[in-house]
């Protein structure tokens, strides 16, 4: 019986929603990063250019892959308590540094992009003690409906977040409103860190090894875990490509009216949310293993669909919609399954670096993915257009035929993806 067992479900329900709440303090934080727009837009006013701004938001992604691992030693090492509260304070010293730039004269913009560096590793620290901390009042029979519920609550609050946030900066865009947004984040971080401080702590994860070497090697032996890790790199090197790369065709070749563009990308967004709702529907009425290999033959037909959209294609904007809501709702079920699966492949004793391992492979992935679409998109040597067999296609559709290859070859996959192979319960 492991120690969420052991809780009354009063007890774990209540640990539930303070897990959630901690998630709208300190997710709200990172969107206000993330989301590009408030950074954009302090960076100009500062004099930067977009090009920086846009760089500072794609530092997330890159500090998991490098610190994942080794901030997950340092959790194992100093106790789950000690990391996150570090976390929280590093992260909201680096909104003041944010906040403080306008005052660094010449280097107000080399303030706001290592301000920017500085909150994404300690979003890596924090990550390494969030599903850690969740093991502790996660039963495996409530994790699919947590991750639905909670999924679905923080998006939702970041969405109305974000869009009143975006309504008052279009009418107070001045240096010292955006200060004051920047200080307020910061200030977010302390309320996830007292909602986290009321999470209990089992005994058992306190007294896990902190020895890197140890840790990754009883990872490595951990077949299933290695499997699944290896399954997700796979899927997220086209996942998450997905969506940018459409959006690309739909401005350069598809020639659709930004407005149009903003609206279909935004049904996406309805997608992810409707896409967390059916993961708590389905979790109790199907197995996980339908689930995965359900999200798999999801994702194969939301990228092939995009292969056969040209200018011509009867309500084209329509059409787009579909697709994008489709792959909004695969996004979100493959992001709850995986946070559900590694927690079930986590070994007692080496939970806290199971879990890094696991999700260094999904950042591997997405990075590789969107690195590697780029570089292939800015290449001259491929053709904008060409015909086989009489058939005229464009560069973005080799792109989605390449990706849809993919996914029907990691189907071959499927059968080491332990939620597969395994008795179901």
């Amino acid at each position: 019986m492991n120690y969420a067992e052991s809780l009354t479900p009063r007890e774990r329900r209540h640990y539930e929603n303070v897990a959630i709440a901690s998630t709208m303090f300190g997710g709200t934080s990172t969107q206000i990063v993330e989301s590009s727009a408030p950074i954009v837009l302090y960076l100009t006013l500062l004099g930067g250019s977009r090009s920086a701004a846009m760089f500072s938001t794609s530092l997330p992604s890159l500090s998991n892959i490098l610190l994942l691992i080794p901030c997950a030693a340092f959790a194992a090492r100093w106790g789950l308590r000690k990391t996150y509260t570090l976390s929280s304070t590093a992260g909201f010293l680096s909104f003041l540094l944010i906040a403080g730039a306008p005052y660094f004269g010449d280097f107000a913009r080399t303030a706001v992009i290592c301000g920017t560096f500085a909150y994404a590793m300690t979003v890596t620290f924090y990550t390494s003690t969030w599903y850690p901390l969740l093991d502790n009042i996660l039963t495996p029979q409530t994790r699919s409906t947590f991750f639905s519920r909670m999924r679905f609550t923080y998006m939702s609050f970041n969405t109305v977040f974000l869009f009143f946030l975006g309504k008052f900066l279009t009418q107070n865009s001045s240096l010292g409103v955006l200060q004051c947004v920047f200080v307020f984040a910061g200030l977010l971080l302390w309320g996830r860190k007292l909602c986290m401080d009321r999470l209990p702590i089992a005994p058992e994860m306190s007294r896990e090894s902190p020895d890197l070497r140890k840790s990754l090697t009883t990872c490595l032996g951990n077949r299933p875990l290695v499997n699944f890790s290896l399954y997700l790199g796979c899927m997220y090197l086209i996942v998450p490509a997905g969506i940018p790369l459409a959006l690309v065709a739909m401005k350069t070749c598809l020639s659709l009216e930004n407005g149009t563009i903003v609206v279909i990308s935004s049904i996406a967004l309805a997608g992810r949310m409707a896409g967390y709702l059916l993961m708590g529907i389905l979790s109790g009425r199907v197995s996980m293993r339908a689930l995965v290999i359900g999200t798999h033959l999801a994702a194969l037909l939301s990228v092939a669909l995009l292969v056969f959209i040209t200018p011509d294609t009867p309500k084209l904007a329509v059409v787009l919609g579909g697709i994008f809501f489709l792959h909004g709702m695969v996004w979100a079920l493959l992001l709850c399954i995986n946070s559900v699966e590694m927690l079930a492949h986590a070994r007692p004793g080496n939970k806290i670096m199971a879990i890094a391992f696991c999700s260094t492979a999904i950042a591997v992935g997405t990075v590789a993915g969107t690195l590697i679409t780029s570089a292939l998109l800015g290449a001259s040597a491929l053709p904008e257009n060409f015909t086989v067999s009489g058939i005229s296609f464009g560069k973005f559709q080799l792109f989605f035929a390449a990706y849809t290859l993919a996914l029907l070859l990691f189907l071959a996959l499927l059968p080491i993806v332990p939620a597969v192979t395994r008795k179901q319960r």
